[in-house]
């Protein structure tokens, strides 16, 4: 008995302990960030509270909680102390979606089971503070629990830039909304904040219009068409994730698909429809402007569609030899007083025309940079310059003051399936610019996924993890370095392994390819 009792009380060896707490990785790198060394575990039942209520970000923080979640089912019930509570805060839940809303958020996440906060200016400040929350709350495989590794945790976070963006193309090949949907999720767990939607182009016109119902004409197929109804849907469906849609209608060029229903918009058979050739500026036997008042109706339509301060007009890669060559243009032009003198001056025609509607329409202009180089500061004030084909555009541009977003073909450009990540992680907007007054007109830049050989079948993983690393520059510009430190691989590998397990699509960070398949058997950290 004794010798029983002796067996009974003789202390049991503890259990073992928590494995040491890895490094927390968080994406885009946070502009403030300390952590402590407890390891602590949450409960998957947290709960989520929102001061004052607001009913979009409550359902925001449900989704992350969703997203947070669903990575396992836990091997054992939460410990005593267990985080069970985040606590929002916001200081304006009011602000509108638009131009420099505030993005900023402080996320505390103490040690020992006290709620976790997050404090912002508005609801959007708090949805990037939710995402970077979704990171630091990692499932531990031999712990068996959810929990933050590296506690207490205090981040201070802010974009250096206001736009930060993708661009999707609907006309080389549709996109379903379903398609659409996942994109912009997608987007979310880089903190970007701006769709750019090329919804039309010269080879197809998916899009319904009831001033011109024939233009849907040129849709790919009867299948491969948004109505009306989708545009405000779509925009929706983003403002709750704090995107903004910013619509594309190209013009004088890009917009020949037009011509497949209503052949007068071109200038003749030879420019005719789905060629990338210019509408025509000459007016109907009655003096109808046709082209210029089928402008109007559309973009009266898609603004009426959107919410968002900005349209995009394109304006780029007009072939002008189709108006040169074209008797009827060039009569027209001889009829002008004074005559015109170049095909120049009906680019610049179509270009403050269709600028003065698109104001009329109280929405600020964005134009390709050809237009800034044939107006120059003729332009209205309220113009942004979408620089493509050189840097020196922007510092132009921004040194007159002039608002402008950078995305440079070959370094922004998500088609481009040679271009690695690092050559997009490497792009510094500000290069070049000397004058730190022109800074502040410099919004940010915008990766661009340029449709001519991606669909639903492979957009995604075609913009991702590339775009997360322009995404990275755009947010932490003011603290990260350049692709070549360990870190940043580490962190763009492991937030491609984020997505995966989100369940979006993000190819292979270390391929030749863009968006080749792996290699062969492998982790998503190393491939």
């Amino acid at each position: 008995m004794d010798d029983l009792y002796v067996k009974m009380t003789t202390p049991q060896p503890a259990p073992p302990a928590p494995p040491a707490p890895p490094a927390i990785s968080l994406f885009p790198l946070p502009i403030n960030v300390s952590f402590g060394g407890a390891f602590q575990p949450v409960d998957p039942a947290l709960s989520i509270s929102v001061s004052p209520a607001n009913a979009v970000l409550q359902a925001y923080a449900d989704r992350i909680k969703g997203a947070i979640f669903a990575t396992t089912t836990p091997a054992r019930a939460p410990p005593p102390g267990a985080t069970a509570a985040v606590q929002i805060t916001v200081a304006d839940p009011t602000a509108p979606l638009k131009l420099y809303v505030d993005e900023s958020y402080t996320l505390t996440f103490p040690a020992g089971g006290a709620p976790a906060t997050i404090t912002a200016a508005t609801i959007y400040g708090a949805m990037m503070g939710l995402q970077t929350l979704s990171q630091a709350i990692r499932y531990d495989y031999n712990a068996g629990v959810y929990a933050v590794a590296s506690t207490p945790l205090v981040i201070g976070d802010a974009p250096k830039f206001a736009w930060r963006g993708i661009l999707i193309d609907t006309d080389r090949h549709w996109l379903s909304l379903h398609t659409i949907f996942r994109i912009i999720d997608s987007m979310g767990t880089a903190k970007m904040n701006i769709l750019h939607w090329h919804i039309v182009d010269w080879q197809s016109w998916p899009l319904q219009s009831v001033a011109r119902p024939g233009l849907w004409n040129a849709s790919w197929s009867a299948r491969e068409r948004y109505t009306l109804a989708d545009v405000p849907t779509v925009v929706a469906y983003a403002a709750a994730r704090g995107i903004r849609v910013v619509p594309e209608f190209d013009t004088p060029g890009h917009a020949s698909s037009m011509c497949v229903a209503y052949p007068d918009l071109c200038p003749s058979a030879a420019c005719g429809p789905q060629t990338n050739n210019p509408l025509t500026p000459v007016p109907d036997a009655g003096g109808n402007p046709v082209a210029l008042n089928a402008i109007q109706a559309v973009l009266g339509e898609i603004a009426a569609a959107t919410t968002d301060e900005f349209f995009h007009l394109g304006g780029d890669e007009v072939d002008e030899s189709c108006w040169a060559n074209t008797p009827a243009v060039t009569a027209w032009m001889a009829a002008q007083t004074p005559p015109y003198t170049s095909t120049d001056q009906i680019y610049e025609y179509f270009v403050e025309k269709v600028d003065a509607m698109t104001i009329a329409l109280n929405r600020s202009p964005i134009r390709w940079e050809e237009v800034w180089k044939h107006f120059g500061t003729d332009l209205d004030p309220r113009t942004v310059i979408h620089a493509w084909l050189s840097t020196e555009t922007l510092i132009n541009a921004t040194s007159l003051g002039y608002r402008a977003i950078w995305s440079v073909d070959g370094k922004y450009y998500l088609d481009a399936l040679n271009e690695p990540w690092q050559s997009f992680y490497d792009v510094d907007i500000l290069a070049g610019v000397t004058n730190s007054s022109a800074i502040p007109y410099i919004l940010g830049g915008e990766t661009q996924m340029w449709g001519e050989t991606a669909d639903g079948s492979d957009v995604l993983q075609t913009i991702w993890p590339r775009a997360a690393a322009a995404a990275e520059r755009q947010w932490s510009y003011d603290v990260v370095t350049d692709s070549s430190d360990p870190q940043v691989a580490l962190r763009m590998a492991q937030f491609r392994c984020l997505q995966l397990e989100r369940g979006f699509a993000s190819a292979p960070l270390n391929n030749a390819g863009a968006r080749q398949a792996p290699p062969g058997p492998g982790s998503c950290t190393t491939q």
